[in-house]
């Protein structure tokens, strides 16, 4: 019996072949001696897609150059290939594969890890295709998981529509994309823009979201409103009392005032007096979504940037599998991180009481873990110093956010008090902490923390002396999107189900490295680009998150077995081949293609700059022939918009340090502007 394990990457083999035995190091594969299997065992790896789909030349002649013509482009058949970087580990895992009596996929436990097997195995023999299968499912990379997984394998089969939804993804993403760019691209060339203007099935609707969001708020009208209060004196106390309504001007106001009485001190009774013991439980445990959102708002990390710390422990083995939308555990999970809490408490010195050591349902479901568990410490603990600053970060945000579900309830006393004025009420509230519990750990976040103030003690029927008065007020703009509210836990791309939790961080990203919308100070922006292709795409179905959503819905169904993939990709071709014929009757407007091409540009004393990928291109800005460039690096470091304001303005960089020279000796320099060059000046005022 050969038994092949297929991984997803060299880092992930080596951990499985370390983890069942003895291993031997062969060409692009490890031999193992392990009791946990029978018979001869190989782990073999990807380096994550060994195969892609081919491009649009592969297609024939005619795909060769882009033109209107060829669109839209709706194959009959998908081709793949190998890519060109992995062809050599393609044909040592292949080798391998062949020789197999049975496969075990291992590559990682979701939708793209058995896209990834798959697409493998099919550029295969009928014989690797018809191998029987099994499947690695395992949440975490530490050895007693490892051992657990490969003696509890699933059927090959219980995830083999993962793949078919992956696959529909991949094509229809592909379909999508390579429409909708070509067409929009060459149109943009035509009105003379520059580059490539990539649309896609998700990216495009979230440009929508962003784009809108960004409308409203310059759309936005500040208006003032007025509301009600009254105060009273109570042992040395003033209490304020509130009433809810607002006026929207002043003579609606005054005739309420006259309708009430309001307009003088009037004597009155404390109507209703109600207290109450409440109690918060801690935060849910961590999801993808929610451990980005938390990061993002923390420490300013964007989305991707999350992912790739959290993905880099998760290959450590310190904690659970990444890309879940799950918040859940099962009693497995609870039992050993219950065993290890004070490990946990230790390395993050924290104290508390554990108060509750029994599962929970807002934690410890069973029944709703389905595919992966909430993303949690596993039972592999490092040494903090080894870690570096913002791994340490994300892995102590893991852990505390995950052993708050042992200590108390936060329990307080609510206490309300309200007052009427014939049939208008007035109301005070008050929260009195009892237990801080969790509490003393990681603060109640400011919106669910009502103001802690504390009530002098009323009674029913008590009468009072009320000052009745008037609080101005202004309505607010719509909050601006920032990373974690369009993409995090409860974010709008999660509300609307737009992409998947592995997916939404790297979607934001492509919109910022293509440049249709920037984040300034975690907040996000639309460009010129952006708006131009919202302006082009908001009447479409393209444009539309709820059009995606319902994409989404149906790909769902698929990775169920429910739905088709046939017909899918047919409604996916119909859909462009419709959208295509719409998007030729219209015209793009000259206004904001000009907008567009001035964007990129910054008037600088007498310059006119233009950032490009690898230099600041400089334009007299009366002199239209006198132009030079100045690299983005020069002597290995980077020179930054401000240097380029310093050397235009003023013809010299303050001192700057840690440039190298050819012999990689660091040294510190002047930049000085001469003769549309940039040269070195040092202390001693020589030029090199």
């Amino acid at each position: 019996m050969n038994t092949v394990i297929l991984a997803e990457k060299p880092d992930q083999a080596k951990k499985y072949a370390s983890a069942l035995g003895e291993t031997k190091r062969g060409k692009g594969f490890f031999s193992v001696k392990t009791n946990y299997l029978d018979g001869d065992v190989i782990v073999t790896w990807g380096i994550g897609h060994l195969i892609e789909l081919a491009s649009m030349d592969k297609y024939g002649e005619q795909y060769k150059r882009w033109d209107m013509k060829n669109l839209p482009f709706s194959p009959k058949k998908m081709l793949y290939e190998v890519k060109e970087n992995t062809k050599d580990q393609f044909q040592n895992a292949k080798t391998q594969l062949e020789k197999a009596d049975k496969i075990i996929i291992a590559t990682d436990p979701d939708r793209e890890g058995e896209n990834i097997a798959y697409s493998l195995f099919y550029k295969c023999s009928a014989k690797v295709r018809n191998t029987p299968k099994k499947r690695l499912w395992i949440n975490s990379m530490v050895d007693k998981e490892i051992q657990r997984g490969f003696q509890n394998l699933k059927e090959g089969k219980e995830t083999y529509n993962f793949f078919v939804e992956a696959q529909t993804r991949q094509i229809s993403d592909y379909l999508v994309g390579m429409n909708f760019t070509q067409f929009f691209t060459l149109l943009a060339q035509s009105q003379g823009l520059k580059g490539v203007y990539s649309l896609g099935r998700v990216q495009t609707p979230c440009n929508s979201i962003v784009v809108e969001n960004d409308m409203s708020i310059s759309n936005f009208k500040e208006e003032t409103y007025y509301k009600l209060f009254g105060t009273l004196n109570k042992s040395g106390q003033e209490v304020k009392f509130t009433n809810d309504t607002k006026y929207k001007s002043r003579e609606e106001l005054q005739q309420e005032i006259k309708k009430y009485g309001l307009d003088n001190i009037l004597k009155t009774k404390i109507t209703t007096v109600s207290k109450e013991m409440k109690a918060k439980k801690a935060p849910k445990l961590f999801n993808l979504g929610g451990i980005q959102s938390y990061a993002n708002k923390k420490w300013k990390y964007s989305l991707d940037k999350s992912l790739k710390i959290i993905q880099s422990l998760y290959q450590e083995g310190f904690l659970s599998y990444p890309r879940t939308d799950s918040d859940l555990i099962t009693t497995n999970e609870f039992e050993y991180l219950k065993a290890n809490v004070e490990k946990y408490k230790q390395i993050i010195g924290v104290k508390f009481k554990n108060s509750n050591m029994e599962p929970r349902k807002e934690y410890v479901n069973n029944e709703k873990v389905l595919e992966h568990y909430a993303i949690i410490p596993t039972e592999k603990i490092p040494e903090l110093s080894s870690l570096k600053a913002e791994q340490r970060n994300i892995y102590e945000a893991v852990i505390k956010n995950t052993i708050l579900m042992f200590a108390e309830d936060y329990v307080y006393e609510a206490t309300r008090v309200s007052v009427k004025v014939k049939d208008l009420e007035f109301v005070a509230k008050g929260n009195v902490p009892k237990i801080l519990g969790w509490t003393n750990i990681e603060q109640l976040e400011e919106k669910e923390s009502e103001e802690k103030l504390t009530l002098p003690e009323f009674y029913e029927g008590e009468e009072i002396v009320f000052n009745p008065g008037v609080d101005t007020g202004k309505t607010k703009p719509p909050v601006r999107l920032t990373e974690s509210s369009l993409g995090g836990k409860g974010g709008i791309m999660d509300k609307l189900d737009l992409g998947t939790p592995a997916t939404r961080s790297s979607i934001i990203k492509t919109l910022i490295d293509r440049e249709y919308i920037k984040v300034e100070k975690t907040k996000l922006y639309p460009t010129e680009k952006g708006l131009l292709l919202y302006e082009f795409t908001k009447n479409i179905l393209l444009g539309s998150p709820d059009m995606t959503s319902k994409w989404e819905a149906h790909l769902k169904k698929i990775g169920t077995g429910e739905g088709s993939q046939n017909n899918f990709l047919k409604n996916i071709n119909n859909f462009i081949s419709k959208t295509l014929q719409e998007l030729k009757k219209k015209e793009i407007s000259e206004s904001q293609v000009q907008q567009v091409k001035n964007s990129n540009k910054k008037e600088i004393g007498e310059y006119l700059v233009t950032e490009e990928v690898k230099v600041y291109k400089c334009v007299k800005k009366n002199d239209p022939a006198y132009s030079f460039v100045i690299f983005k690096n020069k002597s290995g470091k980077k020179i930054s918009q401000t240097n380029i304001k310093q050397l235009l303005e003023k013809g010299k960089t303050p001192l700057m340090k840690g440039f190298t020279s050819k012999a990689g000796k660091k040294f510190d320099a002047h930049l000085v502007l001469k003769d549309k060059n940039i040269i070195f000046e040092f202390k001693n005022s020589k030029k090199i």
